[in-house]
């Protein structure tokens, strides 16, 4: 009878370790922000607007602990053109950067700015974009996000 409810025991002991490594696996998902025609000024001399296109693509990994913290570990990385509107110059942005949030609630709510080098095409200086991102992420992989702002600056 004593050794059942020691077996009893262990097996129990077992199942709440293995759903306790359950709820830490990491959950993964991703998500596009399409951008057509957002429009940005050119902040250097011009005063230019300048149209964008792509896509801002969003990783998350979204975990628990065994204490119920909730960790997410954001990718935003962009791939864009853009045309100035008066000039037609080109412009071309590929950056990414990581971000991360640990709380105790099952989602994290985060702006977060994304700068990127504009890269002109051709003779007209390169700009620094910098994206406003509004980022909702939930511990079961759940996103949402749009682009809350962009701006410019010269240089790169």
């Amino acid at each position: 009878m004593f050794r059942g409810s020691i077996r009893a025991g262990i097996l129990t002991a077992l199942l709440l370790c293995a759903a306790g490594a359950v709820a830490q696996s990491p959950v993964t998902n991703a998500y596009d922000i399409n951008l057509n025609n957002q429009v940005t000024v050119n902040g250097c001399a011009t005063g230019e607007p300048v149209a964008l296109d792509g896509t801002v693509h969003i990783d998350v990994s979204a975990s628990t602990d065994s204490a119920g913290g909730s960790h997410f570990t954001i990718t935003a990385a962009d791939n864009l053109t853009g045309s100035g509107q008066t000039t037609g110059t080109a412009y071309t942005a590929s950056d990414s950067d990581n971000y991360i949030s640990n709380n105790d609630e099952p989602s994290a709510d985060l702006t977060v700015e994304l700068k990127s080098d504009l890269k002109s095409q051709g003779s007209a200086p390169s700009l620094t974009l910098v994206q406003s991102l509004h980022i909702v992420v939930e511990t079961n992989g759940n996103i949402s996000a749009q682009v809350a702002s962009n701006s410019t600056s010269c240089g790169s």
